[in-house]
């Protein structure tokens, strides 16, 4: 259960939370809201919305349009109510104060701010593809890699504060260059040492000494992929390594490679490999000549 979002109800889409910082992709029809909520909030509509009724911290309602990519800033503890007259669909994403305050000193060296809501109807180009990437995650339901949710919120959230906040134009210069060798060398030997455990951006980024956005795109800029695809890929590896040389069920190396279970490593085997690990097992086996017998834990 997403705590972060529990004055939202769970029939309006999936729900992702994790670490301080929670999201969710809604589709409803016409209705209301009311919320006080304890974290911060900001949401993005997909969806154009004539004649919305919102109010923040009044008992005045604006209305207006709300066109597809209106953002909404709800900071932690106003109260806030809209009503919406047509379909919607948008991306909502809650953080925890102590969180979104702990990304601030990372990005710009200070952890006290205030978020600045922009007017009904304001358009935010730049968190618009944030917000299609996330929903585009969690549509994914159990197929969804956390890491890559993890690193989406963690820009999401940054650009919040980069851009509707009293941070924005007092941040620390944005680097533009890439991970120096040793810093490299250090986030891939944790990658390696810890690679069928969970992961966070925040994490990886103290390893390599940098602010989480800026490890995010030095990490893309040295490998030439996000930090999740790079897992995936170690993760792949192993599983495939222990499929071929050893006996050991299907179920017991998925878990040992960082796979939710064995059927998420069937299908992660299947979507980037066109083979499944019960499949990969056996040609390995008649490759060696040996017998095929039956596997534990099977496909």
């Amino acid at each position: 259960m997403a705590v972060l979002l529990g004055d939202i109800p769970d029939h309006w889409g999936p729900k992702y939370e994790s670490g301080g910082v929670a999201a969710t992709r809604t589709r409803v029809g016409p209705n209301e809201i009311f919320l006080r909520p304890l974290s911060h909030m900001a949401l993005v509509l997909f969806t154009p919305q004539p004649g919305r009724l919102v109010s923040l911290n009044s008992d005045r309602r604006v209305a207006g349009l709300a066109p597809a990519g209106a953002l909404e800033i709800i900071p932690t503890g106003s109260d806030f109510s809209a009503r919406w007259l047509v379909d919607k669909e948008n991306l909502l994403v809650a953080l925890e104060p102590r969180h979104l305050a702990r990304l601030a000193g990372l990005e710009f060296g200070r952890t006290d701010f205030e978020l600045h809501p922009p007017p009904l109807g304001t358009v935010d180009a730049r968190m618009m593809p944030l917000a299609k990437m996330l929903k585009a995650e969690l549509e994914r339901g159990e197929a969804s890699n956390p890491l890559c949710l993890d690193a989406l919120s963690t820009l999401f959230a940054t650009s919040l504060l980069r851009h509707h906040s009293s941070l924005a134009g007092r941040g620390r210069a944005r680097p533009a260059g890439g991970m120096a060798p040793a810093a490299w060398r250090r986030v891939h030997d944790h990658i390696q040492a810890h690679v069928a455990e969970d992961m966070s951006v925040e994490v990886l980024a103290r390893v390599a000494g940098l602010s989480p956005s800026h490890f995010l795109r030095a990490f893309r800029q040295m490998t030439g992929q996000p930090p999740h695809q790079y897992l995936l890929r170690l993760r792949l590896e192993r599983a495939e390594r222990l499929v071929t040389t050893t006996s050991l069920p299907l179920a017991e190396i998925a878990r040992s490679a960082g796979f939710s279970s064995h059927s998420h490593m069937t299908a992660v085997m299947r979507r980037l490999r066109a083979v499944t690990p019960k499949e990969l097992r056996r040609e390995a086996r008649g490759r060696k000549g040996l017998p095929g017998p039956g596997e534990a834990g099977g496909e």
